[in-house]
């Protein structure tokens, strides 16, 4: 039973068992909306071969597609502490029912571009949309310090879990679909989007079903007292408290100055004192009729700032070293290279997805002894340096071991680096700086494949690889030396 127990305790299992109804609900949702993705993602350039649009068409839209997500996940996860959590969730499931519904009956190009853009579907079967900030904001605002790296490493598994299942899931639906009943290639590959919109329902249902705990509790503020009884409440009251400028300041220091003229008996200045502190907060209240978006930003300390904008920075490189190297990429050079047909690299990345998948409990086990910052780095250089090799064999077979030995721990820094994320800012900031960093990791991402189309149409895709773990190795080698040591908010 001891070894059962440690055992248990090094994978994590039990912070996740023993984790609120909250915390289940959202790696629920987690799983399926990655099942989801995974199932779209193996048919959606085949959907648009069937449809008879072109290839070009085709990389405009998974680009345009990425690019419009940078636009929708900056503006939700901006106001999702705001407007609710659970109302974000709730609304992009309906989006998401939305544009599998469309998907599955429209034919015209814009119209799919416009649903996938609102509705999120993930071009690459990776994560987009603003969904993922804003769980992983709420698990650590439900968690502990020491219980988030478990629960980031579940949440994450599941992730992957979800992917690998989709993808395998999908393929054999629609091979069954076309050969046992004789089914049109457009009419199975349109069965996939009619059971991305069923998921899209149980999304929707597991998000309504989610506490109020989960919602961030309001910031208490002190109610602004009106100027017109400045003077009732003494010399030393401030009409306008936390306003700091000097036009704010200048009617308060007349009045305060005004006390013996009011004991004489001078109304000619007192009225010109009131009168000017009434245009102050006509003022006030024009800017905040123009303005009142900015109280839906997240309030940032100076701190906080250049904490987001180092992470920022260094995200970007890995991401765009990500984009360059995209499963769909490295699908495209083994098949173009190595002559490897289609089921067999579908049994490639199903299995990679799934070591991926595992190592993740690993990650947790190794976080909790040398801390988040020095289990990514540890984990996730390896990985850089396989990739920058990997075009170099000309054997299929160590090519394929390459990756599979990349897929070990590739993923190992996703559930550290997240703990890492919503534990360096207050609560208060956590989901807007969780949603910015992945609006930034995703503009950056869309540059990648770009990039690497050129160097294939040059037949130079191994530069392109080398180029993506350079990035993805300066990436680790920043962080370590940015951040090392640096204190935690629980």
């Amino acid at each position: 039973m001891g070894i059962i127990t440690r055992f248990t305790e090094e994978i994590g299992i039990l912070t996740l068992i023993y984790a609120s109804f909250d915390v289940h609900l959202l790696c629920f949702q987690r799983f399926i909306r990655m099942f989801a993705y995974g199932q779209v993602t193996i048919i959606l350039a085949l959907f648009f071969e069937a449809l008879g649009i072109t290839e070009d068409k085709t990389g405009l839209f998974m680009t345009s597609t990425l690019l419009g997500d940078v636009v929708v996940s900056f503006f939700l996860t901006l106001v999702a502490d705001k407007i609710g959590r659970r109302k974000i969730l709730a609304a992009g499931a309906i989006l998401m029912c939305m544009s599998g519904v469309t998907f599955s009956y429209a034919t015209n190009y814009w119209v799919l571009l416009i649903a996938a853009i609102v509705g999120v579907i993930s071009p690459s079967g990776n994560e987009i949309g603003p969904f993922r900030a804003i769980e992983e904001s709420t698990l650590a605002h439900l968690t502990d310090l020491k219980d988030r790296p478990d629960l980031y490493a579940w949440y994450s598994l599941l992730g992957s879990l979800g992917a690998a299942l989709g993808t395998i899931t999908s393929g054999w639906l629609v091979e069954k679909l076309q050969e046992d009943y004789s089914w049109s290639v457009l009419k199975s590959y349109r069965v996939i989007f009619v059971l991305y919109s069923i998921i899209a329902v149980f999304k929707f249902a597991a998000s309504i079903m989610l506490s109020p705990l989960t919602e961030l509790e309001p910031i208490p503020t002190e109610t602004k007292p009106d100027p017109a009884s400045a003077t009732e409440r003494g010399s030393s009251s401030r009409p306008y408290s936390g306003q700091e400028d000097s036009y704010a300041m200048r009617p308060l220091a007349k009045a305060n100055e005004s006390t013996d003229s009011l004991a004489a008996n001078n109304e000619d200045e007192t009225e010109e004192i009131y009168e000017e502190m009434n245009q102050f907060a006509d003022a006030q209240k024009k800017r905040s009729k123009w303005l009142f978006w900015v109280d839906y930003l997240p309030h940032l300390t100076p701190n906080s700032r250049k904490v987001v904008l180092q992470l920022v920075l260094l995200f970007s490189l890995d991401s765009f070293g990500s984009g360059i190297a995209t499963q769909s990429w490295l699908s495209y050079y083994f098949a173009g290279r190595f002559t490897v047909k289609e089921g067999a690299l579908g049994t490639l990345f199903f299995v990679t997805n799934l070591i991926s998948a595992a190592s993740s409990i690993v990650a947790s086990s190794i976080s909790k002894r040398l801390g988040p910052i020095v289990t990514m780095v540890a984990t996730h250089l390896p990985s850089s340096v396989v990739l920058a090799v990997l075009g170099f064999p000309s054997n299929k077979n160590v090519a394929m071991i390459l990756l599979i030995a990349r897929s070990c721990t590739a993923s190992m820094d996703v559930a550290p680096r997240q703990a890492f994320l919503s534990s360096i800012v207050t609560k208060e900031e956590r989901t807007g700086v969780m949603g910015v960093v992945n609006v930034v990791r995703t503009l950056a991402q869309s540059a990648g494949p770009g990039l690497m189309g050129k160097f294939a149409s040059l037949k130079m895709m191994p530069v392109g690889f080398l180029i993506a773990g350079l990035c993805k190795g300066t990436y680790d080698l920043g962080i370590l030396i940015s951040f090392l040591g640096t204190q935690l908010h629980n």
